[in-house]
């Protein structure tokens, strides 16, 4: 103890740890004090035990020797600086948005291939196709104008989804473009929106420009659901006639059924199949009388075979384009599979 006190600092150190050894006593150690005191600890090693020693300055450190470390300081853990360095490796959050990222960006490629995939069909069908899908009905509406709408949609989604890949953009970006794939359909309120966003998180750029976007944008919504919403009915509908005049005439199918409504409400047909009879069952020759029936808005006409209700076809009036035409099936996925259209 006496040494310590001839040391440089010696006796700041030596009253620091006396004062610690009197609190530490003051607590109510009892005897076990004297026999404390009476080991021989050096002051550091009780002032480290304590948690209060500082590091030695480096005049005190003697050669060849390492300083010691007290509490406070930051220990290495398996090599790392501390555990603080761990724990931010391992780290949740980050992790999870980086995988949610991977996610987005996989999700967007696999649909551009989708609608890559659009792209090419409705490219087929407006370039190639012939707008009548049915032979039986050849003044259908022509769809191609229509199915253009598709094919822009589909092309709209290409362009910004590959956009959204090629950039490498954040999440909000990858998630923008991937709402605009998943609404291709309504491109027209994507695109829209994507304009009005470009002039609003530039406000830096001139009035006029902001005001062109802003203008283009509604332009956009406006005509394209225009577009859409007011594409004509391009595959048959039932319909009704309000008189049964309209019905009357030569009809005739391409499988070779003949039939003739005359005004006295009788008729004649020949190679009469449909209407409700088995497939393949076939008259050869039929005559009776005729009616119109309407039920929930939509016409057609019963045929009474030799004017028994018990052995009567029944078929629907369908309007094809500016047509009508007079349809029946077996299969209800398929409303018109026997067609008679006006000679």
């Amino acid at each position: 103890m006496h040494d310590m006190a001839r040391k440089p600092g010696g006796s700041f150190r030596f009253r620091r740890a006396f004062g610690i050894v009197g609190r530490v006593f003051s607590t109510g150690a009892g005897a076990d004090a004297d026999s404390d005191i009476a080991t021989d600890v050096p002051a550091d090693e009780l002032l480290v035990g304590a948690g209060l020693d500082e590091r030695a300055p480096a005049d005190e450190v003697g050669d060849g020797e390492v300083p010691e470390t007290g509490a406070g300081d930051e220990e290495s853990f398996f090599g790392m600086q501390s555990e603080g360095v761990v724990l931010t490796g391992i780290a949740l959050g980050p992790g999870l948005r980086r995988l949610g990222r991977v996610c987005l960006a996989a999700a967007l490629g696999l649909g551009v291939l989708f609608w890559l995939v659009l792209v090419l069909l409705y490219g087929y069908r407006v370039c190639f196709g012939d707008g009548a899908s049915n032979p039986d009905m050849p003044n259908l509406v022509d769809d191609r104008p229509w199915t253009a709408y598709y094919l822009a949609g589909a092309l709209w989604a290409v362009a910004v989804g590959a956009w959204g890949l090629a950039t490498r953009g954040g999440y909000a970006r990858l998630a923008w473009c991937f709402g605009c794939l998943v609404t291709a359909f309504f491109w027209p309120l994507g695109l829209a929106a994507s304009l009005a966003v470009v002039a609003i998180r530039r406000p830096g750029a001139a009035m006029s420009r902001r005001l062109l976007l802003t203008g283009l944008a509604v332009l956009v919504a406006a005509g394209g659901l225009a577009w859409r919403v007011d594409a004509p009915a391009t595959g048959p509908h039932q319909t009704a006639v309000s008189s049964d005049s309209a019905l009357l005439g030569s009809w005739h199918s391409r499988s070779g059924i003949t039939l003739e409504l005359r005004p006295d409400g009788t008729f004649t047909a020949g190679s009469l199949s449909g209407g409700g009879r088995r497939d393949g069952d076939t008259i050869a020759s039929a005559s009776g009388r005729w009616e119109s029936e309407s039920a929930d808005g939509h016409s057609g006409v019963r045929l009474l075979v030799d004017g028994d209700l018990s052995n009567s076809l029944y078929f629907d009036l369908y309007e094809a384009g500016p047509d009508l035409v007079l349809c029946s099936t077996n299969d209800t996925d398929e409303p018109c599979e026997t067609v008679l259209r006006r000679t």
